[in-house]
């Protein structure tokens, strides 16, 4: 029987076990780290220029080394809070609602045990954990929401009983009011969205006077998560042992709960995508262009930061990465494409299978990319860096909705690795998940899957398989879920115990002996 062709989807989940930072986690570590190099190295790129160009004479702005390099900074938290609130309003919700078993989820890898935070709780308050709720003493106004499970949380009933006991504890205080502006955020944009929708209940068709009159209502933003902002964006979290104070574990419990909402729905698209088309044209908004071009400099030199700091551990395994030589000994691995940023997956893919394609999808810290000419420079050496007659920017796309809108290099880029997915018996995305800013990915898989192609999702978790096969067709917009193939898998890369591949393959009958399908 000949080997199967595999062709294999990696997004930041697959790397999360080799160390580095997950999605969430890159994105709050984008707006934490200082950028004083960059804009330095910024400016030296600029004073490198022909400034007698008709390159730089046509493009750039009069004076251009004299003007201020702007950056992103606190100024821009409220556009972050209200893309997010906007767009994640029901994620947020949905966390809040559920969020016993989200710190549950914690404190299973946290530096404090749950039963030794149940005893100080118990010491503290002689009460037992839970045996207080606020589910009765708290009502959020109707018109917000009818009811709201936060108020029955355990976790957060602990914080509320906590502060009416010590309500000097302004770090506390802070962390519970930033979770309840989140709540008063979320509900208030459902609410406006709403009333904006429905300013008339009824009205003529041919009557457009009364769509003037759409869209009047709004939220004041600036009084509503920046308190969360300033809290996960500024000082350092310190580690907490059981040495530390009942208050002090319980406050950085909230803390690291608060953060981790943010990773989860944090959403900067709104504010690059208003950004990034100034890097076409530096002249109509210099501040904007700076900014831009400043972030993606900042997140290259994040990424390869931690490459440097990894690659040690990178290359020994093991990893999924490193998982490709077992699955290899069974078929044959056609591509590999990738949503990440850094040089891992190509060179680790390449040192065992050099003919390999591994293909980019949002930019690679190894790419970049030329606004003036819309040109992709790949892997340029540092000497053809530094004699380019042009400013160039890092290829790297986080969070945007221009992805696709780039050079003729990228869209082939996605086309080849189409045709190659096509072409294969078996397509497997591993730690990838859906988001709304990958919708140009997300489209790609869903007209496979609607070519008759299976998708091979495997998901980190232990949830429901017929409910993730649900989720998934819904995040991928497809009428029908029938080829979808959902793997749950531990972070030993195992499904029901055996390497991920395998199971991967007995599903497909592709091991021998023969194996009857998993159903």
């Amino acid at each position: 029987m000949d080997k199967p062709a595999v062709s294999l989807f990696f997004g930041a989940g697959a790397e999360v076990g080799y160390g580095l930072p997950s999605g969430g986690q890159f994105a709050l570590d984008l707006f934490r780290i200082p950028v004083d190099q960059d804009k330095t190295d910024f400016k030296d790129q600029l004073k490198a220029l022909d400034n007698t160009s008709a390159y730089v004479s046509k493009w750039l702005p009069d004076d251009y080394l004299k003007k201020r390099i702007h950056v992103f900074g606190k100024s821009d938290y409220e556009g972050i809070i209200a893309s997010s609130l906007e767009y994640r309003k029901d994620d947020i919700l949905a966390y809040l609602e559920q969020l016993d078993q989200h710190v549950l989820r914690l404190l299973r890898a946290w530096d404090v045990s749950e039963d030794h935070i149940r005893r100080i709780f118990r010491d503290e308050t002689s009460l037992e954990l839970g045996q207080i709720l606020y589910g009765q003493a708290v009502k959020l106004n109707s018109r917000l929401a009818e009811s709201v499970g936060l108020f029955n949380s355990v976790f957060f009933s602990a914080w509320l009983k906590l502060l009416e006991l010590h309500p000097e504890q302004t770090h506390l205080q802070h962390g519970v009011r930033a979770i309840l502006e989140l709540l008063v955020g979320a509900c208030g944009q459902r609410l406006v969205a709403k009333l904006n929708e429905e300013v008339f209940e009824s009205a003529p068709d041919k009557l457009s006077v009364f769509d003037d009159l759409s869209g009047i209502f709004s939220l004041n933003y600036h009084s509503v998560g920046q308190t969360g902002m300033d809290i996960v964006l500024g000082e350092p979290a310190q580690p907490v042992t059981e040495e530390n104070t009942p208050v002090e574990i319980m406050t950085a419990l909230c803390r690291t709960v608060l953060e981790d909402i943010y990773s989860r729905t944090l959403d900067y698209q709104a504010l690059v995508d208003s950004h990034f088309r100034y890097l076409y044209n530096p002249k109509a908004h210099w501040a904007r262009f700076t900014r831009i071009a400043i972030f993606l400099r900042t997140v290259r030199r994040y990424i390869s930061s931690s490459d440097a700091h990894l690659m040690e551990r990178l290359a020994a395994g093991p990893g999924y990465y490193h998982d490709l030589s077992g699955l290899s000994s069974l078929a044959d691995i056609a591509s590999v494409g990738t949503t990440n940023y850094n040089g891992f997956a190509r060179e680790l893919v390449h040192q065992e299978f050099p003919s390999i394609p591994v293909y980019y999808l949002n930019g690679c810290v190894e790419e970049y990319y030329d606004p003036y000419c819309n040109l992709i420079l790949e892997q340029p050496t540092a000497e053809e860096l530094a004699a380019y007659p042009r400013l160039l920017v890092p290829l790297i796309f986080t969070q945007s909705g221009i992805k696709p809108l780039t050079s003729i290099t990228m869209s082939r880029r996605y086309v080849e690795l189409y045709d190659r997915f096509e072409q294969s018996d078996i397509i497997a995305i591993i730690g990838y998940g859906f988001n709304g800013d990958d919708g140009h990915i997300n489209g790609l898989f869903r007209s496979l899957a609607e070519a008759g192609k299976r998708l091979s999702i495997f998901h980190y978790g232990h949830e429901s398989l017929s409910v993730l096969k649900s989720e998934y067709q819904t995040k991928l917009r497809l009428s029908s879920s029938d080829n979808l193939d959902i793997f749950t898998v531990d972070s030993s890369r195992n499904v029901a115990g055996e390497p991920w591949w395998k199971a991967l393959l007995e599903k497909y009958q592709y091991m021998q002996p023969v194996l009857t399908p998993r159903t």
